[in-house]
């Protein structure tokens, strides 16, 4: 049952956080809609009652029900999404996409959240194909101040450069947004305003337990390398790996290589990078990049006869599409050699959320996916923020803004401990890292080799502000 976008999206799109043109000038509106689901999630309160009449609201929450409603009985509560299924992250933005429709048409289908149903509809999804050049964000802007009049809040914005471009239009409206990413900046007011809802440990986190693990499985005195793309997600990442390698006596890398993504540049850009590391010969490579550059890169050096060095990929460097096709024949290596830092178990692990995503994939003919994964997952702190601003007896945009500032007992249906997003951040951040290996015979390719764990320093590590300041 694979979809044509996943047969498609690797291999000539990044599917990480990627700095590249986008080629789109406006932003246009898609849906993905899907009405089949199963396996609900069980966090906010559900009930089949209707809404209350005195209850405030006003933008992007209706008491009449919604079109085609589930609960015919509930209001209806409109959620944005602004993704990307034309750039560079297409291959992210669509099961992201798809996972969130499914998440909300579950809660929907269990009774909906205290007399609301929850919807995404076609006229509130747009792509804004993860615009960046010549500027950050015109696209993903525009389409925020569209949703401005017709949505309650965002259930996602892809990208972190695009998002900030957006913040202002977000805070003037009140509006609160679920992340597609794990910038470690979301962590902090002063950065988002207290609008954007993260799950999971910040990039900088993966990079320092992934570096501990592997400085527990490799011999002592081994050389390591660092290949990072030049956005958000390489640049906070890698902070996180050095940061690891300053603490653990690893020393400087051999090579610290700012790699050019391959849709930006092509296979020179992976050309140069091969070729800086064949003489070179670390014993581990760290891979900050989307799958494409992942695999060009481990392809071409083990193409020139170099085999015996390690591989850390942070997550977004892995898709299961690497399993077939031209790059099926690199399988035994990675499996022998990669491992990657997950924020989160992967497809297959056993908790009460992930069983439900399963469900509602197999429901709706979903194929196993990170990204599939990842919108579920950052669903729930959206789903939280609505139940309690019911709760208060107001829905405006206001007040889930205040409710979303001092959010507390966000369940995670066990797929993560409980989230708050109240506090000191180095209090209420993440901090735990899943390390997975390739496992050609599991769901998403993928099996543990660690399961959630907290390295010595990354529990110790002050996080007083972002690992990488994003700056112009």
């Amino acid at each position: 049952m694979r979809r044509r976008w996943l047969a498609t999206a690797c291999l000539t799109m990044a599917f990480a956080m990627v700095a590249v043109a986008c080629g789109d000038d406006d932003a246009t509106t898609t849906s993905q809609a899907t009405t089949t689901t199963a396996g609900a999630a069980t966090q906010a309160t559900t009930t089949t009652e209707a809404p209350p009449e005195e209850i405030a609201h006003d933008v992007g929450v209706t008491l009449a029900p919604c079109p085609d409603a589930v609960n015919e009985g509930n209001g209806c509560i409109y959620l944005g999404v602004i993704t990307d299924l034309s750039g560079p992250f297409a291959g992210f933005g669509g099961p992201i996409t798809t996972a969130q429709e499914d998440f909300w048409a579950a809660v929907n289908t269990d009774g909906g959240i205290d007399g609301f149903d929850v919807i995404i509809t076609a006229e509130n999804s747009f792509d804004a194909g993860y615009d960046l050049v010549p500027t950050p964000g015109p696209n993903t802007a525009n389409a925020a101040a569209t949703l401005s009049t017709r949505v309650l809040a965002l259930a996602q914005i892809l990208g972190t450069p695009p998002t900030q471009s957006a913040l202002g239009i977000l805070e003037e409206n009140d509006m609160i947004a679920a992340p597609a990413g794990w910038w470690s900046g979301w962590s902090f007011n002063d950065e988002d305003q207290g609008l954007i809802l993260e799950s999971g440990a910040p990039y900088c986190f993966e990079g320092m337990n992934g570096m501990s693990f592997m400085a527990s499985v490799l011999p002592e005195g081994f050389t390591w390398a660092l290949v990072a793309l030049n956005s958000d997600y390489g640049q906070d990442y890698a902070a996180g790996v050095k940061i690891a390698a300053a603490q653990l006596g690893l020393g400087d890398p051999v090579a610290e290589i700012e790699q050019v993504s391959y849709v930006a540049g092509g296979d020179a850009a992976i050309a140069s990078t091969v070729g800086a590391l064949l003489p070179l010969q670390p014993n581990l490579i760290v891979i900050v990049t989307g799958p494409s550059e992942f695999a060009r890169i481990t392809g071409g050096l083990v193409t020139q006869g170099f085999t015996a060095f390690a591989v850390l990929g942070a997550s977004p460097a892995w898709h299961p599409v690497l399993l077939t096709g031209d790059t099926a024949a690199l399988v035994p290596f990675w499996t022998a050699a990669a491992s990657f830092t997950y924020p989160w178990g992967p497809w297959d692990t056993d908790s009460p959320g992930h069983a439900a995503m399963r469900a509602a994939a197999e429901a709706n003919e979903r194929d196993p996916n990170p990204g599939y994964g990842a919108g579920w997952v950052w669903s729930y702190p959206i789903r939280e923020a609505i139940a309690q601003a019911i709760a208060s007896s107001d829905l405006t945009r206001a007040n889930v803004r205040a409710v979303a500032e001092s959010l507390e007992g966000v369940g995670y249906d066990g797929i993560l401990p409980d989230g708050s997003f109240a506090g000191d951040p180095a209090d209420r951040v993440v901090r735990s890292t899943w390390v997975v290996g390739v496992d050609a015979e599991a769901n998403g390719g993928v099996s543990p080799k660690a399961d959630a764990f907290i390295s010595e320093l990354a529990a110790a590590y002050p996080y007083e502000g972002p690992c990488f300041v994003i700056s112009g």
